[in-house]
């Protein structure tokens, strides 16, 4: 509940209050719950801070005339990698992976594209679109919760040999040291165009049906409650080079969903997962002792 509160918190601190002359929104705290008033069908907006954006100041629009549901937000976590090898060899050596995004929180991870705004040339921004609790069950319910706020989401890359959008850095790889925590090699900003491939092994309960399918370049992404998206080793972008010099011993292959925070999140500090592996003889993968990360994951879970 405590990381719920802070979430909520983190998310009335960036409402912003949009008027027109057919609608008036106005966002504000009841109980430690977010509650929202709606002047229309656009309902109201909210702007993710990013590391180039200053957070838009609200401005006032009179009192509100209806108490919005709490948001259901999602909760993206990577998964441990699978399919580890080991392809090359000298300067050539990569360390290929199967990579998933999964989404285990209260409502699907959902993006659309938008205009350019502060995005570099070949990309569009994207709206992180959040649905609310209409019959205040506490669980999704793509039937009956229709209402919906948005936040800024980062930047979308243009792939046009794909014909669709890739949500830029939702992903982080890295080949850590156990020792000392630090990355032997790294992949800092990984796109991906975000769908449902596969169930998230042992989700019960709240797992939704299969709805977020092909990508297109005017298509809503998203991951849906239960499900993960999943980039197989053999697409690109699923490999870190390993340096020539590296030795052979106990690494920690780091994938870290949504590294830079650009999503709001139900918690902010579960995105990471790490997978013990063992380099032998410089080209082969073996499976690492279950203790050997423990500490790197421990030390990547902070407040």
């Amino acid at each position: 509940m405590g990381d719920r509160r802070r979430t909520e918190s983190r998310l009335r601190g960036r409402v912003v209050r949009a008027c027109t002359a057919a609608a008036a929104v106005t966002a504000l705290a009841t109980g430690g719950v977010l509650a929202l008033a709606w002047g229309d069908e656009s309902g109201p907006v909210l702007t993710a801070a990013t590391p180039t954006a200053a957070t838009p100041t609200p401005t006032s629009s009179g009192p509100p005339r209806a108490a919005g549901p709490r948001p259901l937000l999602p909760n993206m976590r990577s998964l441990p990698a699978e399919d580890v090898y080991i392809a090359g060899s000298g300067a050539q050596r990569l360390l290929r992976f199967s990579a998933a995004l999964a989404n285990v929180g209260d409502g699907p991870m959902e993006v659309k594209p938008g205009g350019r705004g502060a995005c570099s040339a070949g990309q569009i921004s994207a709206r992180q679109v959040i649905y609310q609790d209409v019959d205040r069950n506490g669980r999704f319910n793509r039937a009956a919760d229709r209402n919906s706020v948005r936040a800024g989401g980062g930047c979308m890359l243009d792939h046009p040999t794909h014909n669709h959008w890739h949500l830029d850095a939702m992903a982080k790889y890295a080949l850590l040291d156990p020792e000392t925590g630090r990355a032997v090699v790294s992949a800092d900003k990984v796109s991906f165009c975000l769908r449902d491939n596969r169930r998230v092994p042992g989700a019960t309960g709240r797992v939704e049906a299969r709805h977020y399918g092909t990508c297109g370049r005017a298509r809503v992404q998203g991951v849906a409650v239960g499900w993960a998206d999943v980039y197989g080793h053999y697409l690109p972008g699923q490999a870190l080079r390993l340096p020539r010099s590296l030795p052979d011993g106990g690494y920690c292959l780091l994938l870290e969903a949504d590294p830079d925070g650009l999503l709001l999140e139900t918690d902010e500090k579960d995105n990471a997962a790490v997978l013990p592996v063992r380099i032998v003889e410089g080209t082969r993968v073996g499976k690492g002792s279950a203790a050997l990360c423990r500490g790197v994951l421990s030390s990547l879970r902070t407040p």
